[in-house]
């Protein structure tokens, strides 16, 4: 029995959340015991301190390995002192960021499971061994993922059947730079007043993308923030019905899985150009990309795709394919399973890769 505590930061984010939520309800099978517990508001400890104390109250064979989702669940582990640890940054790690975490890793047995092949190769960089910086892309939750339009659902959200609904992808960060997409769509809505805009309604920067639609285009009827017109927590995979293109924005590292989720929906991308993006998608493979911080030659390229029923086709069942079968559930499942064994036991950890015919473009090697 390999016994895992996931430790979450009050930083954590839709990926990490769904991340531990996968990992702890038993999909990893009966040979692991998963515990969460989080810090910060609402959760078992209220800071670091609260964390290290909890974590010294625990006995020595509580667990295996502590699984820290920030830097301060990974702070809390690495004072606590008692187990291996595995760290999945929650935020993408700068130059200074990876700097700290070697520094941890002088003092404990830490292991770092990245998320993006951009993050694991600034780790090595850097100087975490290479050995000691895995590659973990998230898993999407087939099942949840559903493609049929939903009428009653874009009525709900305030749209027609005749709008073209473009769904920002993800939570609004500054990285997300959703903002980006709200003049982007507010262009192509000039065009053709049926672009309108989707937005989920969460992130650090939902509140500021929210308010610029609303100035966006007079009488504020650009976009519709899905959780505040649905007044209820709303689930990134319910808004895919909804959404006739999705827009990905972002300027700098942003988390994949919801750009995953949006490929294996099959719904046609227009996307910038950035490191962790490129690693998804590809221009007229999986998408239609632009440079980053270009609203103009977005709306361009949305108005482009809606002219051009071919490619929107071609693109979207390109993308679907392509997320059945490198971000599969089961492969995710599958590499975590090998790394906690190979942590626990103090292996030499070999995190399993796609079969050789999957898409080298995925692998992420360093």
């Amino acid at each position: 029995m390999t016994r895992v505590l996931q430790l979450l930061d009050d930083s954590r984010d839709f990926q990490a959340h769904r991340s531990v939520e996968v990992l702890a309800r038993g999909d990893l099978g009966p040979e692991f015991d998963v515990q969460v517990r989080t810090i910060g508001r609402g959760g078992e400890f209220r800071n670091v301190t609260s964390a290290v104390r909890g974590l010294w109250r625990q006995r020595p064979d509580a667990f295996d390995i502590v699984h820290a989702w920030g830097r301060a669940a990974l702070t809390s582990a690495a004072v606590a002192g008692r187990w291996r640890i595995a760290f999945t940054p929650s935020r993408f790690l700068g130059p200074r960021g990876v700097g700290w975490v070697r520094a941890v890793m002088a003092y404990r047995d830490v292991h770092v499971v990245c998320t993006t092949a951009t993050q694991r190769r600034v780790c090595v960089e850097r100087g975490v061994p290479i050995d000691r910086a895995h590659l973990v892309r998230p898993g999407v939750e087939f099942a949840r993922v559903r493609r049929r339009r939903d009428p009653d659902l874009r009525r709900k959200l305030g749209f027609s059947d005749e709008d073209v609904v473009v769904l920002a992808a993800g939570e609004s960060t500054r990285a997300a730079a959703h903002e980006d997409a709200v003049t982007g769509v507010a262009i192509a809505h000039y065009l053709d007043p049926r672009f309108r805009l989707l937005l989920w309604g969460r992130g650090v920067r939902a509140g500021h993308a929210a308010r610029r639609a609303a100035i966006a285009v007079r009488g504020g009827n650009l976009a519709s923030v899905a959780e505040a017109r649905l007044a209820r927590a709303v689930e990134f995979e319910e808004l895919l019905p909804a959404a006739d293109a999705v827009v990905v924005t972002a300027r700098g590292p942003v988390t994949t899985l919801p750009i995953a989720i949006c490929m294996a929906a099959g719904l046609p991308i227009v996307s910038t150009v950035t490191y962790t993006v490129a690693e998804l998608l590809e221009d007229r493979h999986t998408a239609l990309m632009t440079p980053a911080g270009a609203p103009r030659r977005l709306a361009r390229r949305l108005v482009e795709l809606r002219e051009d029923a071919g490619t929107q086709w071609t693109i979207a069942d390109t993308a679907r394919t392509e997320a059945y079968e490198y971000f599969s559930l089961t492969r995710f499942l599958d590499q975590f399973r090998a790394a906690y064994r190979q942590i626990a036991t103090g292996a030499k950890v070999e995190v399993p890769e796609p079969a050789p015919g999957a898409g080298r473009r995925f692998h992420g090697r360093v």
